[in-house]
């Protein structure tokens, strides 16, 4: 199916990403970076509008974002742009997500993404692009993308938790 072989095509963005972000070709990197979240936007659309959803996709998808995420702050951290805090922060969050999301998988029970998740993921981008182009950023103002990103992931975080218990739920009755 066309979303998941998009879901794919960011997969292989990936290691590209990671290869521009530490070669310090910023702008190649952002490019790229930008490209994986349109192409998960399209994927995202055409799946829903062509009603091509598959329950791989709804695991496939999500854990193909957090790689991405997850490679970003590590060559943010490598870079030296942000603290190794935030790293072991995002690490704990998104593998507890895909840990979760796995488990419930294989219970046949699936949480589909909601709009916290998705406003979530994009001010997760906006702060890593932002992070990526804004060269010797002030500590304030580093601060500042990182806190908004933090509350954006773990009200995200509680939102899906609460999806997942009620999903949950349903499945026992």
């Amino acid at each position: 199916m066309i979303p998941n072989i998009l879901t794919t095509v960011r997969l292989a963005l990936v290691p590209v990403f990671a290869y521009f972000m530490l070669s310090e070709h910023p702008g190649i990197a952002v490019a790229i970076f930008i490209l994986s979240g349109v192409t998960d936007i399209v994927d995202g659309f055409i799946a829903r509008r062509f009603n091509m959803i598959t329950n791989f996709g709804k695991i496939y998808d999500p854990f193909v974002d957090k790689l991405m995420q997850i490679t970003a702050v590590v060559c943010l951290v490598l870079r030296q742009t942000i603290p190794l805090w935030l790293l072991v922060f995002v690490l704990l969050k998104e593998v507890t997500m895909i840990t979760v999301g796995g488990v419930l998988y294989f219970k046949k029970i699936v949480v589909s993404s909601n709009k916290f998740g998705k406003l979530s993921t994009v001010i997760f981008y906006a702060g890593v692009i932002l992070l990526i182009v804004w060269d010797n950023i002030p500590k304030y103002a580093m601060t500042t993308v990182i806190a908004v990103m933090i509350i954006a992931m773990l009200t995200a975080a509680v939102y899906y938790c609460i999806d997942t218990l009620k999903n949950y739920n349903e499945k026992r009755v």
